[in-house]
This record gives C-alpha cells, structure tokens and sequence, in this order.
C-alpha cells in the first residue's frame, strides 16, 4: 500500500508542476495532495524528519495559494 501511496503522491506533484508552469492555480491543491500523500507515508513508514518537511511543505501551499488568489483579484 505503501509504494502505491508514493507513486499516486508522485503523480500529484507532477500535475502540480504542469499546472503550475501554465499558471494554474489548481496546482497548489495539487501540490496540497502530493504534500498530505506524502505526510501519510512518511507518518506510516515512520520517518519524522520528512514527515515534519510535508507539514511546512503544507503550510506553503496555503500561503501560496492565498498570495495567488490575492494578487488575481487584485486590479489592475
């Protein structure tokens, strides 16, 4: 299950980095995926270092996307 978590996790992060190279902002929920994927199988395979990366990993994609959302409606 494990290896299955990683790989859909990967996939994640590479729609995230297609997304985000349009501009998308789709990409950061995305990358929110990717970052809650990985927690889990850092968290299930008992690796705290990179668990504890994922969790700021994840605070960054909610300061990035509400930066985004700001600076959208933001005029011009």
């Amino acid at each position: 299950l494990t290896m299955i978590l990683s790989y859909i996790a990967a996939c994640f992060s590479l729609v995230g980095i297609l997304l985000n190279i349009k501009k998308n902002p789709l990409c950061w929920f995305c990358f929110m995926g990717s970052d809650t994927l990985w927690l889990y199988y850092f968290v299930s395979t008992k690796q705290f270092a990179p668990m504890f990366t994922h969790i700021v990993f994840l605070f960054v994609n909610f300061y990035g996307m509400y930066t985004w959302s700001k600076a959208r409606n933001k005029p011009t």
